[in-house]
């Protein structure tokens, strides 16, 4: 053998070890990229039906059964800023997608459809910024079945089963 098949030889097994390093390194980070949705899927659904959540959506549901513009000042925005931060997160990637979309879509789109007074009157009242909630809207968007019907009837069911949690 002379020494350019052996450079050769080195070459090539020089490329075929870079390759299969980019290969472990990018499957390694989208190995983390499952985790981390995972296990942000875990610690959110977790939160999600917690007493404190479980009483947080209770009163908020109550709330918007009977909201008003006069009652505006009253609202309790726990239950949306955690549909916000789930939104973000869903958005960003950080939470894997077929696993809260089986758990969040129901609640998120329907209690999206019931905040919408409430959340235009606080845009309003912010100089018509749309960005407040904008990432509950843009995941409730995404998560809601085209054929999904709800109407003020739905709404009722589910702002009425909201109040009954435990």
């Amino acid at each position: 053998m002379t020494l350019e098949h052996v450079t050769v030889v080195l070459a090539i097994f020089t490329a075929a070890s870079a390759v299969g390093t980019f290969w472990l390194a990018w499957e390694s980070k989208q190995s983390s990229y499952r985790q981390i949705g995972v296990q942000t899927w875990l610690t959110l659904e977790a939160r999600f039906d917690s007493q404190e959540m479980m009483q947080a959506r209770k009163k908020f549901a109550q709330q918007l059964k009977t909201y008003a513009v006069t009652k505006h000042d009253k609202i309790s925005e726990n239950v949306l800023n955690f549909l916000e931060s789930v939104g973000i997160a869903y958005k960003e990637g950080y939470l894997n997608r077929k696993l809260a979309d089986s758990s969040f879509s129901y609640y998120a789109v329907r209690y999206w459809e019931a905040s919408k007074a409430y959340i235009d009157r606080e845009q309003k009242i912010h100089g018509e910024d749309t960005t407040l909630f904008e990432d509950f809207k843009d995941m409730a968007t995404l998560m809601r079945s085209p054929d999904e019907k709800i109407d003020a009837e739905e709404i009722e069911l589910f702002l009425v089963a909201e109040i009954r949690l435990d």
